[in-house]
């Protein structure tokens, strides 16, 4: 499967097509506790998508190539009806990782266990973490040079919210969250991606992105993380 995105064509999560777009405002869905309601007359699958999840809380990262328009109109199901709805209408699948929904048109659906969700973020959580919504709060200092990167800095949480982003720009902004330098050798292309990770650790969200854009990542001798083809 040719990799658009990572997410990752997390993911981690994507489309090939255009700039990063605003969803700062979602028109298409609706949540009323633990309903949802979604209105698409002739809206991309992706944005679709995209709104579901960032307004339910959940993770997710749809695979490259995934293109549909759709027309329906959804009133107070539950996210798991929703989300069948809208994948069978676009003929796509999806599966569930470590609390993370994967969607692409080569995957077969494999519905969540019991636990296996992701959980929507626990609100009013003191000290929230810095996100890339427009919030500018002072980083944490980029970690020294030379100090091997450490399972306690691999602890440190981040939370984004970015559409069709290049992995560079995304992995950038880990960096600029948790003070741990990430470089990404000059091989590995510059996939474009949704990833949206709320509250996760730095491990869990290298782990997403890596897996699907088959990549790997491991802990440099000069104090950084380093990712490159697997």
């Amino acid at each position: 499967m040719k990799l658009i995105t990572p997410i990752a064509a997390l993911l981690i999560a994507t489309s090939a097509w255009g700039a990063p777009q605003d969803h700062s405002e979602p028109s298409t869905v609706q949540v009323d506790g633990s309903y949802v309601s979604i209105t698409a007359k002739g809206d991309d699958v992706r944005s679709v998508l995209y709104d579901l999840f960032r307004q339910s809380g959940h993770n997710f990262v749809l695979d490259s190539g995934v293109r549909f328009v759709l027309y329906l109109h959804l009133e107070k199901v539950s996210f798991e009806q929703a989300l069948d709805i809208v994948t069978t209408n676009s003929s796509v699948g999806y599966e569930v990782k470590n609390g993370v929904y994967y969607i692409g048109n080569n995957r077969k659906t494999v519905k969540p266990k019991p636990g296996q969700e992701s959980k929507p973020p626990v609100e009013n959580k003191p000290n929230p973490t810095p996100t890339n919504s427009g919030e500018h709060k002072e980083a944490p200092p980029i970690a020294t040079p030379g100090k091997m990167v450490t399972d306690a800095d691999l602890q440190k949480h981040l939370t984004t919210r970015y559409s069709v982003t290049p992995i560079r720009k995304v992995f950038e902004e880990f960096t600029r969250q948790t003070g741990i330098k990430i470089e990404v050798a000059e091989d590995v292309p510059n996939y474009k991606l949704d990833a949206f990770l709320i509250d996760t650790s730095l491990k869990y969200a290298l782990d997403v992105i890596c897996d699907a854009a088959k990549l790997k990542w491991k802990k440099a001798a000069n104090g950084t993380i380093f990712v490159e083809k697997e």
